[in-house]
């Protein structure tokens, strides 16, 4: 792999926009060159981490770091770097300070797999193909996962917030979904719901043939399973 483009930053200092972390900005974009199939892991603390599939081969990030201040800003580094299996996408703090934080808009390559952990924010997956493996504290996370078959596996987990995820509907997989404060719904045939301990609800069943994995888990929030032709 090949780093293509420099590290770029924007300095951005604008009026307050409602939000009293996002006072001051700074925009930092990233490409390098992939194979068809990486492996792109995300690791952030605070912001969203939205993630759209391409075509072509290659990632792009295109990170938005902000906070009440340039110092919150410049105490927090987006770090961009080729690993053996992929690209690894990391946000971490200098200073022991934990103000501010990241937005992050990634696109990578269709045949992707993808891993994110994200402390506090939204996750948003749509078009990858690959394995998709996302956990948040606090934070939804919506997925358009297409087809799920032969090995593929999906596992989204939030400790606090929703977990919506589509599927393609001529999918083959085993589905487990488990919500212990929230309900879980599908449209999805041969998947069943049930409510669990009063407050939790569980999913479970088999698409097709059920060679693919999915499993779904929040501790407070609702669970989705959308199925779409």
């Amino acid at each position: 792999m090949k780093c293509i483009g420099a590290l770029a930053a924007l300095l951005i200092l604008g009026a307050c926009n409602g939000s009293f972390d996002d006072r001051v900005r700074e925009q930092v974009h990233r490409s390098i060159e992939t194979g068809a199939a990486p492996v792109v892991r995300v690791d952030n603390a605070a912001g969203s981490v939205t993630i759209r599939a391409q075509a072509r081969n290659g990632v792009s990030v295109d990170a938005t770091k902000y906070g009440s201040d340039l110092q919150e800003v410049r105490n927090v580094a987006v770090t961009v770097r080729a690993t053996g299996e992929g690209i690894a996408i990391a946000t971490s703090y200098g200073d022991g300070m934990h103000g501010g934080g990241v937005r992050y808009r990634i696109v990578v390559p269709a045949g992707a797999s993808v891993q994110v952990s994200n402390l506090a924010g939204a996750v948003d997956v749509t078009g990858v193909r690959g394995n998709i493996d996302v956990a948040t504290q606090a934070g939804e996370i919506t997925v358009d996962a297409g087809r799920v078959a032969g090995d593929r596996s999906i596992s989204l987990r939030a400790t606090t917030g929703a977990v919506k995820l589509t599927v393609a509907r001529q999918s083959s997989a085993r589905v487990e979904a488990y919500s212990t404060v929230g309900d879980f719904s599908t449209d999805v045939p041969g998947v069943s719901q049930q409510r669990q301990n009063i407050v939790g609800a569980r999913g479970s069943g088999t698409i097709g043939s059920g060679s693919g994995r999915i499993s779904l888990n929040t501790t407070t929030g609702a669970i989705v399973l959308f199925g779409r032709p």
